[in-house]
C-alpha cells in the first residue's frame, strides 16, 4: 500500500502540473490536490517503519532540498531571460508559483529512482 501511495501521489502531482499549466477548471485542480493530500498522508504516517521506507523517503527529501535550492537561485535568471525575450516586465512570481510543485515533483522522482534503482 505504502508504494502504491507512491505512485499514486507521483501521478497526482503531474497531474497538478498540467493543470495548472494548461488553466483547466479549478475542480480539475483540486481532485489533483485531494489525491496528493491522500497520498502524502498516507506516506507521512508509514515513513520510518522499517529502514527501506526510511531509505526511500531520505532519498526524496534530498532530491526536493536540492530542487528547491537550485530553483530558488536558478528562477530569476531564467524569469529575467524570458522577460527579455518577450519584452514583459514580471515581479518575480515564478519562483512562488513554482516552489511547491516543484518540490513535490523531485521527492517523488527521487522517491522513484531509489526504489527502482533497489530493485535491480
Amino acid at each position: 500500500m505504502y508504494l502504491t501511495s507512491a505512485v499514486m501521489g507521483f501521478g497526482a502531482t503531474v497531474f497538478w502540473i498540467v493543470a495548472s499549466a494548461l488553466g483547466w477548471p479549478d475542480f480539475v485542480k483540486g481532485l489533483s490536490i485531494g489525491l496528493l493530500l491522500v497520498s502524502l498522508i498516507t506516506l507521512l504516517l508509514r515513513r520510518l517503519r522499517d529502514e527501506y521506507i526510511q531509505q526511500l523517503w531520505n532519498a526524496g527529501t534530498g532530491f526536493a532540498f536540492v530542487a528547491v535550492v537550485v530553483l530558488f537561485l536558478v528562477s530569476p535568471f531564467i524569469e529575467g531571460f524570458v522577460a527579455g525575450f518577450n519584452g514583459a516586465m514580471r515581479d518575480q512570481a515564478i519562483t512562488a508559483e513554482l516552489i511547491g510543485p516543484a518540490a513535490l515533483l523531485a521527492f517523488f522522482i527521487g522517491f522513484h529512482f531509489k526504489w527502482l534503482r533497489s530493485s535491480w
